[in-house]
Formats: structure tokens, sequence, C-alpha cells
């Protein structure tokens, strides 16, 4: 029997996620949680086959969650499931140690592949998402510049972007203020911006938000 945790601030999708999934694994048991705290005391109680994960729930550091899930249940198969732009958001999840990703638009035919596969053992991407990794490679330069960031300070850069304070940042991501003040830094040097107004600005022209 699979044990499958959805963790989705939205009831809705949460709702849509169980019954594709119970169509498919009859058998399977489903929890829920709906931010960081309630899904960290799910994974603290079980240990879950496959974890769906939404990038934007409330108090939760998607890099901290999987850094916890690879350290304490390695086996344990993470899909993102996310209205964030796959190309960009993709990659980042891929490289923080997510096992797939997957937009929310996508069939349930697709999301229903999509688990297969990562609960294979293997990882599941769109064929639009291994084009970019694809060409990344073979042009050894990434040419959107946010691939320039380390996982952490594209973590930074998207709370930036969201207008969260340093100190917020900082306790979101249990680092010391002047560690986030110093990816702030490296951030706005790697992409050749000055202020936060330039970064927005560059996140737009990326479709980052």
């Amino acid at each position: 029997m699979k044990k499958i945790l959805i963790a989705d601030d939205h009831s809705l999708v949460r709702y849509g996620l169980k019954v594709a999934l119970t169509n498919h694994f009859t058998d399977a048991e489903i929890d829920e949680s709906w931010d960081g705290q309630s899904m960290m005391n799910r994974l603290k109680a079980d240990i879950y086959d496959l974890v769906l994960l939404d990038l934007n729930m409330p108090d939760t550091d998607i890099s901290t969650i999987l850094h916890w899930i690879r350290n304490f249940h390695p086996d344990t198969r993470v899909l993102i499931v996310s209205m964030n732009n796959e190309v960009v958001f993709g990659k980042r999840a891929l490289q923080m140690g997510a096992h797939g990703y997957i937009e929310k638009d996508a069939s349930p035919e697709e999301l229903i592949k999509a688990v297969d596969v990562v609960i294979s053992g293997k990882k599941y991407m769109s064929a639009d998402l291994a084009d970019a990794i694809v060409n990344d490679t073979l042009n050894r330069k990434a040419s959107n510049p946010f691939d320039e960031l380390t996982p952490r300070e594209f973590q930074v850069a998207i709370y930036i972007i969201q207008d969260y304070t340093i100190t917020q940042i900082s306790e979101l991501m249990q680092l010391q203020y002047t560690s986030v003040s110093t990816f702030r830094r490296r951030i706005f040097e790697k992409l050749n911006i000055a202020d936060r107004k330039a970064l927005v600005q560059l996140a737009e022209a990326y479709k980052l938000n």
C-alpha cells in the first residue's frame, strides 16, 4: 500500500489531487498538509512513499524541506506540483533534490504519469523542461541570468521579489541576518542590478512572477 502526502495550501487543489490519486492507487493511504508546520508534523510522524509538494505554501522554505527529507527520509520521493514556470522553477527544484516537477494546469493523465515515473525511482520532467536543461548543458551557459544563482541565492531572490524583509527571510530560512544580507549582495552583483526594483523588473522579464 502506497503512503502519500499532499502538501498544498488550497483545499480544492488538495481535493483534486486526492481524487486523481485515489482513482489510480485504489488502496493508497493519502494524508494532507496545508503549510510548512503541518507538513513537518506529518513527515516527523510517518514515512511516505511520495510527497506532492506545492512551492508556495505559507511558512514554507522549499530548500530547507527538501534538504530535511533527503537527510531523514532518503527513500521518500518528492514531486513538485506548482503554478510557477517550470523552465525556471523546475530546474531549481530538481537541483535542490526534488524528483520531478509538474505544473498545476497539467492534465490528470500527465499527473498520474509523473507520479508513476517518480515512484518508480526515476525523475520526471516535461519535454520543455528537459529541452531547457539539455540546451543549458550544451551551451555551457544559462540564457536566464537567474540560473547563475546558487539554489540558496535563488530562494533568497524569490523572497526579496515577494517583498519579504531581511529579518523575515532569515527567520523563514533559519539563517543569520548577516548571511541573508550577504546573499542579497551576491544576488545583486551576479545579476548586475542595484536594488529590489531592478530585481522585480528582471523577474518580470524572465517570467518569474
